[in-house]
């Protein structure tokens, strides 16, 4: 039997990594290969991703690849997070350096917008959750500022799919990352034309929408020779980070809620379709396609980026692990202080420590001043936040669940995971580290095949990779604490 290799790259806010795949006896192995920081840079008053130094990074590591591979190649593909997108000319090349999601830009645009197309609508047709950072807010920052680049623009494509674009010349949007934009209709199917022209936004710009799997073409020669892959089909996996690491949620049944857990913390149930009424508006719950025609129907919790600012503090007057920061938390004295972890002032502060004391200030809390008070601050918000959404989530879907799956590369963190479960009151299960990159080879994997479905995907998954289980501890602390975090919440 042949064993075919793959190759997934999956780009993060803060780092990303290139991932070797291979299916073996019904187990996938996976090793990194490389591994390069991303993150923005300031270009004059903006933010900006350098996305053509993440692709020379990328062909790098296909060069690394391609030396050690043996056997035959399946795929390629990239995931990146959602939201952010490239614009390209009239002949194909790069607008400009695109916006990080981050940049200042849609600051105080929600009401702009809503005088144009009333809030309800926009949520009635594209089921998506509002957040500044989403592609809708972020093109029509542009349109306010009469940005020249917007002018220029013939094609727009999100992240993953430009670096795509970049191997094979081929211009598509990858499902599961185009209805991030906040510019997709559910009910049409397809890019929500008439939203789009109301909002000032060219119709043309936008290109076809395709499924995750499919094959989108070889390598272009040039990038081949100098890549030195031969052979190699470019793959569009579950082209959003979460919507291939739900794909990889080990679970024999739907019966659970995720937390997909990075940079951001993403919280929610697997549905058959959207779910969009009063109460999902209301609680601003969004809608993101899935894998196999389901639904992710979730809410995005700023994650583990506060705790990463403040060790990028720390490491500047002395470096420090995660696991010190950890044993210093549970020294400290439990449940002193709570932060709203999605408190406009945790966005992007000049220096997070310092916004961190700010609102506990503001809210007549006592200061954290150490770092293991600064950091069980954080990891207890971040698990009561957890409660706080879940406990929506269950109200609005009327559903009770047995199992919360933490997954990606926050599901390292021990202490938080331990915290949720306390929080929450039921078992988590934590594991894979790597949920997206194995969901963007799984993906990749059911090209070759119509036989692959959802579930016998995750089979692999839990023949492949160890899964830990906890229980809750401490509940009632935790539910009297619970009592005293929902008085200090902001958003």
């Amino acid at each position: 039997m042949t064993i075919l290799n793959y190759l997934a790259f999956d780009f993060g806010a803060q780092s990303a990594r290139a991932i070797h795949g291979k299916l073996e006896d019904k187990r996938l192995k996976i090793s990194e290969i490389y591994r390069f920081a991303t993150g923005g840079m300031k270009v004059g008053d903006t933010l900006r991703w350098n996305i053509l130094q993440f692709f020379e990074e990328t062909k790098r590591a296909c060069k690394i690849f391609g030396e050690n591979v043996e056997g035959e190649i399946g795929g390629l593909g990239v995931d990146s997070w959602g939201v952010d997108y490239v614009l390209l000319d009239e002949a194909g090349q790069l607008v400009s350096l695109p916006y990080h999601y981050r940049d200042k830009r849609t600051n105080n645009i929600y009401e702009e917008v809503f005088r144009i197309v009333p809030k309800e609508e926009i949520y009635r047709r594209t089921g998506i959750q509002f957040m500044q950072i989403n592609s809708l807010f972020q093109l029509y920052s542009m349109i306010r500022a009469k940005d020249p680049d917007l002018r220029k623009a013939k094609k727009f494509l999100h992240i993953a799919d430009f670096f795509h674009y970049l191997f094979t010349r081929k211009i598509a949007c990858e499902y599961t990352l185009a209805t991030t934009s906040q510019l997709y209709d559910f009910r049409e199917q397809n890019w929500a034309f008439d939203l789009i022209e109301k909002l000032g936004i060219k119709s043309e710009i936008f290109p076809e929408i395709v499924p995750h799997s499919t094959v989108l073409g070889g390598m272009i020669p040039e990038i081949a020779r100098e890549v030195k892959l031969r052979d190699c089909p470019i793959i569009a996996p579950a082209a959003h980070d979460t919507g291939a690491a739900i794909a990889a949620v080990p679970a024999t049944h739907s019966d659970f809620v995720y937390i997909s857990s990075g940079t951001w913390s993403l919280l929610g149930a697997e549905l058959e379709a959207p779910f969009v009424n009063d109460a999902s508006l209301s609680s601003n719950f969004t809608n993101e396609g899935g894998v196999f025609g389901t639904i992710r129907f979730l809410k995005n919790i700023s994650g583990l980026w506060i705790l990463a600012e403040c060790k990028r503090r720390w490491d500047q007057i002395k470096r420090c692990s995660y696991e010190d920061l950890n044993r210093e938390a549970l020294e400290a004295k439990p449940f002193q202080s709570f932060i709203d972890p999605d408190y406009s002032l945790f966005l992007n502060p000049d220096n997070m420590i310092k916004a961190i004391q700010q609102f506990c200030k503001m809210t007549h809390q006592r200061i954290p001043n150490s770092r293991g008070e600064i950091v069980r601050c954080i990891l207890e918000s971040l698990a009561l936040k957890y409660k706080y959404v879940y406990e929506k989530l269950r109200k609005i879907l009327k559903r009770n669940f047995k199992t919360i799956h933490i997954i990606g590369g926050g599901s390292q963190n021990k202490l938080l995971s331990q915290f949720t479960a306390n929080g929450i009151g039921i078992e988590v299960r934590t594991g894979p580290v790597e949920a997206t990159a194995v969901g963007n080879i799984l993906t990749q994997l059911a090209s070759q095949s119509h036989n692959y479905k959802l579930f016998e995907l995750r089979k692999i998954v839990i023949n492949s990779f160890p899964i830990e289980k906890l229980a809750p501890q401490e509940t009632t602390e935790w539910d009297e604490a619970y009592k005293i975090f929902l008085k200090y919440m902001k958003s």
